[in-house]
């Protein structure tokens, strides 16, 4: 979900200097990818944060390639001592791997208009289903490796068994979208 904001880098440093002196930011969300969670128009409440300090499920901003983004933590990549992170929009299934330094804040709330001029309110953002399954599954994903079998195709490709598991994931991920709270 690009931000509200210039996609100059500079956006980027002056949102991150921000939230470096004030301690918290509040910006307007452009995009559906992570509806119902964040919609088009609302503004959403920020935190400083470094990616180190996320846990899986979090909602961040983080720099991508042209602009500030909103998505969710899926994942936690580690390889060789250095961490990547993974991260979704709850409506749309690219996943996005991001190095830590690139996370600006963490998303604390949002502010839901309201029906009428003056009726808007800030709700803040909890762990919902999608936040529980993704740590649930970070959690397993990290007992399970010793176990697998070994991938038992040439070049380090899974085999039919890690191909099911990552459906059934999927499956998974687009079933628990459904309830994700409409927060109107």
């Amino acid at each position: 979900m690009k931000l509200n904001l210039s996609d100059e880098p500079l956006t980027a440093e002056l949102l991150a200097e921000a939230l470096g002196r004030t301690g918290s930011a509040v910006i307007s969300v452009n995009g559906t990818s992570m509806h119902p969670t964040l919609q088009f128009g609302w503004r959403v409440y920020l935190r400083p944060a470094h990616g180190d300090d996320l846990k899986v499920g979090d909602i961040a901003v983080f720099r991508g390639d042209h602009y500030l983004v909103i998505h969710r933590l899926v994942w936690k990549e580690r390889a060789g001592g250095a961490v990547r992170l993974v991260f979704r929009g709850d409506y749309n299934r690219v996943r996005e791997r991001v190095d830590p330094a690139a996370v600006i804040a963490r998303v604390v709330a949002v502010e839901i208009p309201g029906r009428e001029k003056g009726m808007e309110r800030v709700v803040a953002i909890e762990p919902d289903i999608l936040a529980y399954f993704y740590r649930i599954g970070y959690a397993f994903g990290r007992i399970l490796p010793p176990l697998a079998p070994k991938p038992v195709e040439p070049g380090g490709r899974i085999g039919p068994f890690g191909r099911i598991a990552r459906a059934a994931f999927a499956g998974m991920e687009r079933v628990l979208s459904f309830f994700l709270p409409e927060r109107r």
